[in-house]
């Protein structure tokens, strides 16, 4: 039986070193989906809701919150789409929109991506989204550099969503807001579909906090997802 293993085992490497890398990235994504399933199953998340699209999982928090004097945090802004979303679905005057953004784009490589996620990924030159909105900021930045002295204004909910990609930048967030987590604060994590960065992030600030979170909203694929805490 071990001849046999390692006979497949060989067998593998030869079929890696002749198929093509889109081919092995899309193997790998159909497993971190799987594995994304039972990532949620061990920790007993079910998703009342499921939406098509990303805008409709968004709008699961906004239409309870959209009057609300929310401070809305976003980290990995890119080209503004998402912040652009939630000004137009934010409509109290006191809100607060901020981003944080390197706007060089991935700090490094993202793991299994077959090299189209390298470093410098997302990178907008530098440039800054310009949204007509006054209520909208942007830190520019790496996370390390504008959160740690960033001055939180007055609000009555606080919104997170991370599209940081990676572990470490998605860990940091995490760490540094854990102050201002209480009772129904909304956090939004935007790539679940590699376990081992956002998914695993959370799972550790989970760990270390002991502060429980309830899925609220996700898309089809759970790979955008919206989660309250209870505290």
């Amino acid at each position: 039986m071990k001849a046999i293993l390692r006979a497949f085992k060989r067998l593998l490497t030869y079929l890696g070193a002749i198929l093509p890398e889109s081919f092995l990235h899309s193997l790998q994504m159909i497993l971190n989906y799987m594995k994304l399933g039972r990532w949620n199953r061990a920790r007993g998340f079910s998703y009342p809701l499921r939406f098509a699209h990303r805008a409709e999982v968004f709008n699961a928090v906004a239409e309870k919150v959209r009057d609300e004097r929310v401070l809305y945090l976003e980290f990995g802004v890119y080209q503004g789409t998402s912040m652009r979303w939630w000004s137009q679905a934010l409509k109290n005057p006191a809100s607060h929109l901020h981003g944080f953004d390197s706007f060089e784009g991935l700090p490094e490589a993202f793991d299994d991506a077959g090299g189209k996620y390298a470093r410098g990924w997302f990178s907008t030159g530098g440039q800054i989204p310009q949204i007509d909105d006054p209520r909208v900021k942007f830190y520019k930045g790496w996370f390390e550099q504008t959160l740690p002295g960033y001055a939180f204004p007055d609000h009555d909910v606080l919104v997170i969503n991370i599209d940081a990609d990676l572990y470490a930048s998605t860990l940091f967030v995490l760490k540094t807001l854990r102050p201002h987590f209480k009772k129904g604060t909304y956090l939004y994590m935007d790539d679940m579909s590699r376990p081992d960065h956002e998914p695993r992030a959370m799972q550790e600030f989970i760990e270390e906090t002991g502060l429980k979170f309830r899925p609220l909203a996700a898309d089809v694929t759970l790979n955008n997802a919206f989660f309250v805490c209870e505290g």
